[in-house]
């Protein structure tokens, strides 16, 4: 069931990107049309941490057209965490990733639509912020942990992006600074997934 959900979640940004016209078909970025002004998407992410790997679902609303200068968008996303398995060799699974638990995300963000890229996209740069909860416990390692929890009970980070925008699709590259990190600290070092306060990554939404 996990090998599917991910496999599911991995091939999403595929899906959405077929929904990317190059044809004439699309209006072109200078139309004035009214609508597309307060959109809903789908969101997926996929982000790297220390010794981790996050892979998120959700939902985006966007306030404002692609043609604005200024969008604003909010959601709701789940997010799994799948690690190296630290453990002992004797120990370890075949694959050597255990599941590090998953959190509910609730992020928002600012985008400045800066130029056109192509006849349908337009370049922007953007910045927000989002806080996270710890919605299920990757017991695996737990008690490799002082509080017996892999997460931290929440999380809070900053998160500055580039990316493209067209009228359906929103692709950007995010870098996420932590002020409260998403993991604690594990009682021995080599179990540790919490040294970092960064992340990168990437999304993709696809807005109906």
């Amino acid at each position: 069931m996990k090998k599917t959900f991910i496999l599911l979640l991995t091939l999403l940004p595929l899906a959405c990107m077929a929904q990317w016209k190059t044809s004439n078909d699309q209006k072109p970025i200078n139309d004035d049309s009214k609508k597309g002004f307060f959109t809903f998407g789908i969101h997926q992410t996929t982000d790297f941490y220390k010794g981790a790997t996050g892979i998120g679902l959700g939902m985006m609303a966007n306030i404002g057209r692609f043609t604005d200068l200024l969008n604003v968008s909010f959601g709701v996303e789940y997010i799994e965490y799948l690690a190296g398995d630290p453990r002992p060799e004797d120990e370890k699974n075949a694959l050597s990733i255990v599941d590090a638990g998953a959190q509910l995300i609730v992020p928002a963000y600012l985008k400045l639509n800066l130029f056109r890229t192509s006849k349908w996209t337009k370049f922007y740069i953007g910045c927000g912020a989002e806080v996270g909860m710890r919605l299920r416990e990757g017991g695996v390692l737990k008690h490799y942990y002082e509080e017996g929890h892999v997460l931290s009970d929440h999380s809070v980070a900053i998160t500055p992006m580039i990316g493209w925008k067209s009228r359906n699709l929103d692709f950007g590259l995010y870098y996420k600074h932590y002020l409260d990190k998403p993991f604690n600290n594990s009682i021995k070092g080599d179990k540790n997934l919490g040294d970092d306060k960064a992340r990168i990554g990437y999304h993709f939404t696809y807005y109906f």
